[in-house]
């Protein structure tokens, strides 16, 4: 089932009935760009998977549709509790960057500094570093120091959790 489908039926219309198709379209287009405009990743807003987004996409439809409905405070109240939760949970808000240094040869750097969010942190022994907590952003500057070789600095958008390999040159 779409989510327009889905929006439909807990609007109680009919899935054959387009009528109000473009106003629901519309809705929906608003409650996603509401929950990204409150700190909800795009790629969870405009999933049609998830059943959180689906209940929180259906009760703002539910509290905006049509002119005169006697549900709308209490449905637009719980649709807001719902873009809170999910605006401060991890799972839907923020991700994870994972930097794996290498000497350009294949072996892994270990005590390399990986400065990236205004953080600094040192590679594990297998040449890793994890960034927990990141937001969606773009042009994020990193930089890669470890003495012996030649620093390294790059910017990355952060659109989800990614990994990143950074390969360093002996000075």
């Amino acid at each position: 089932m779409t989510i327009l489908n889905d929006v439909k039926s807990s609007l109680r219309i009919s899935s054959s009935q387009t009528a109000f198709d473009g106003e629901i379209i519309d809705l929906i287009e608003e409650a996603r760009n509401d929950l990204i405009l409150s700190g909800v990743t795009s790629e969870k807003a405009n999933g049609d998977t998830d059943a959180l987004i689906k209940r929180a996409i259906k009760t703002y439809a539910k509290a905006n549709f049509g002119w005169d409905n006697p549900d709308a405070d209490r449905l637009q109240k719980s649709y807001e509790l719902l873009k809170q939760h999910l605006s401060l949970s991890q799972e839907y808000s923020l991700f994870t960057v994972t930097f794996i240094i290498d000497d350009g040869a294949g072996g892994l750097l270990e005590n390399a500094i990986v400065t990236f969010n205004d953080e600094e942190r040192i590679t594990n022994t297998s040449g890793e570093v994890v960034f927990k907590g990141i937001s969606e952003a773009h042009n994020m500057a990193y930089t890669v120091t470890l003495d012996g070789y030649s620093d390294v600095d790059g910017v990355i958008d952060v659109e989800g959790s990614l990994s990143i390999s950074v390969s360093m040159a002996v000075i």
